[in-house]
C-alpha cells in the first residue's frame, strides 16, 4: 500500500513548476478521436443544411501585416505546424475554469498565462519559465480566481473575477500596485497610452490608469439581471471604443473622456431572451463591426454610425476572422461557415459533424479555432481538436486531447497553444 502511495506522490508533484526543471512533458503523438473514427464511413449523407460544400475555396495569401489585435482580428496566420509533436505544461485543477474563457496572452516574444494557484507564469519563445509571481493571500488563493491579462511595453496587467486588478513590471514579475473593484470582472482588455480599458461583471466600461490603477473613467450600461459567464468583448479602433455587454447593446465611446458616441442595441427588451444571451466576440476590419450570438444571428455594424448593415442567420458565439472579403465562422451546430463580408452573403457552409452519431453531436459543441494557412484548429467542449482543409471543408483529423473544455487556440512562435482545466498543450 506505501509503494502505490509514493508512486502517486511522485506523480502529482514530478512536473515542477521551477522554471529550472523540465516542466514540459515530452513530445509525443496525440490520440486520434476513436469515436469519430468509428463512424467515419456510417453515415455519408450530407447534411440538408450544408451550402455549396463541394466548392473549393482558396484562401488569399495572408499578409500577417494585416493582423489587428485592437480589433480582435487575430484569427489567422499564414504559418504551419506539422501536428507531430505534443506536450503540456501541466498543473493541478483549476475549478470553474470551463465556465469562463481565459485566453494566453500572446506578445512580441513571451507567453503569459497562470496556473490553480493563481501564478502568473511568463514564458519566453522556446517556451521556457522566465519568472513566475503570485500576489495572492490565501483566502485569495481559495476563491479560485480566473485571470484576465493585457500588456503594454512595460506592464502586465492583471484582472479576475474576484474583483481583484493589478499591475506588474513586465520584465522580472515585480508588483507595482493592486487594488480591489467593486465588481469582478469577465472581459477583454486593451491597453492604450497607458489607460486599461475593461468591462465588470455590472457591465460597466471601465478606464483605469495603468501608472496607479485610479479610475479615470467609466460608462454605466443596461445591468443584466442575472451576470453571463461569456466573457465581454472590446476592440479599439483610433481614438474610439467599442464593446458589448451581457444584453446585447453594441456601445461606441470616445477613448479620451468616455463619452458615448453611439449605442446599437442587437436584441429586444425581453428579459427571458436577455437571460439566455450569449455573444461572440467583436471583430472589425476598421470600416464595419461584425458579431454574432446563439439566438441566431451574425451581424454586420457601421464602426462610425451604429447602423446596422446586414443581418443573417447563423447561430454562433464563436469569434470569426476576417480574410480579406471572407467571413469565417463556426457555428453552435458545428458548420464551418464562409461569407462575404460585404453583403452578408453564405458562400459556403461544410457540416463538420456530419459523421458523428446524432446522440453524440451535442458532446462536440464547438469553443473557439484558428486558420494557419490552409488549416482550420478547431476545438470542443469535449476536449477534441478538428484539424480541417479550409479549401473544401473536409475534416482531416479529430485528435483527442482529454475530455474536458479546450480553450481557443493561440498561435505563437510556429506552435500552437491550447490551454484546459490542468494543463496548456503545445503543438509543433
Amino acid at each position: 500500500m506505501n509503494k502505490f502511495i509514493l508512486l502517486f506522490l511522485i506523480l502529482t508533484y514530478g512536473c515542477s513548476l521551477n522554471s529550472n526543471s523540465n516542466f514540459w512533458t515530452k513530445a509525443k503523438k496525440a490520440e486520434i478521436d476513436k469515436t469519430f473514427t468509428k463512424t467515419l464511413f456510417e453515415n455519408t449523407e450530407p447534411n440538408k443544411n450544408e451550402f455549396n460544400s463541394k466548392l473549393k475555396i482558396r484562401l488569399p495569401k495572408i499578409n500577417t501585416k494585416i493582423l489587428k489585435y485592437n480589433l480582435n482580428n487575430d484569427g489567422f496566420a499564414s504559418s504551419n505546424i506539422s501536428n507531430k509533436n505534443f506536450s503540456k505544461f501541466k498543473f493541478a485543477k483549476i475549478e470553474n475554469f470551463s465556465d469562463y474563457e481565459p485566453e494566453i496572452l500572446v506578445g512580441k516574444n513571451n507567453l503569459f498565462f497562470f496556473d490553480n494557484k493563481g501564478n502568473i507564469i511568463k514564458f519566453n519563445n522556446k517556451s521556457e519559465i522566465v519568472w513566475k509571481k503570485n500576489y495572492y493571500s490565501k483566502s485569495e488563493k481559495k476563491n479560485n480566481p480566473i485571470l484576465f491579462l493585457a500588456s503594454d511595453n512595460n506592464s502586465l496587467f492583471v484582472a479576475d473575477t474576484n474583483a481583484n486588478y493589478f499591475a506588474l513590471n513586465i520584465r522580472n514579475g515585480n508588483l507595482k500596485w493592486k487594488k480591489k473593484h467593486t465588481s469582478s470582472f469577465n472581459s477583454q482588455i486593451k491597453i492604450k497610452n497607458e489607460k486599461v480599458i475593461i468591462v465588470d461583471m455590472e457591465n460597466n466600461l471601465i478606464c483605469f490608469s495603468l501608472k496607479n490603477g485610479e479610475v479615470l473613467w467609466d460608462v454605466p450600461t443596461e445591468l443584466a439581471i442575472l451576470s453571463s459567464q461569456k466573457k465581454q468583448s472590446i476592440i479599439l479602433f483610433n481614438d474610439m471604443i467599442l464593446f458589448t455587454n451581457s444584453i446585447g447593446d453594441l456601445t461606441a465611446v470616445d477613448f479620451d473622456n468616455g463619452e458615448i458616441i453611439w449605442q446599437s442595441p442587437t436584441q429586444p427588451l425581453d428579459l427571458n431572451n436577455n437571460m439566455t444571451l450569449r455573444n461572440s466576440e467583436i471583430i472589425s476590419d476598421e470600416k464595419n463591426v461584425y458579431l454574432s450570438n446563439n439566438k441566431n444571428e451574425f451581424i454586420s455594424v457601421d464602426i462610425n454610425t451604429g447602423v446596422i448593415n446586414w443581418k443573417q442567420n447563423i447561430n454562433s458565439e464563436l469569434r470569426p476572422a476576417i480574410i480579406s472579403d471572407y467571413l469565417v465562422t463556426i457555428s453552435n451546430e458545428g458548420f464551418l461557415i464562409i461569407l462575404d463580408k460585404n453583403n452578408g452573403n453564405i458562400i459556403r457552409i461544410n457540416d463538420l459533424f456530419k459523421n458523428i452519431s446524432v446522440k453524440k453531436r451535442n458532446k462536440y459543441f464547438p469553443v473557439g479555432f484558428v486558420i494557419l494557412n490552409e488549416k482550420v484548429y478547431l476545438t470542443t467542449i469535449n476536449g477534441r481538436l478538428f484539424i480541417i482543409n479550409f479549401l473544401d471543408g473536409k475534416v482531416d483529423d479529430v485528435i483527442k486531447l482529454g475530455r474536458k473544455k479546450l480553450q481557443r487556440p493561440v498561435y505563437f512562435n510556429k506552435s500552437l497553444y491550447i490551454t484546459k482545466h490542468n494543463s496548456v498543450i503545445r503543438i509543433n
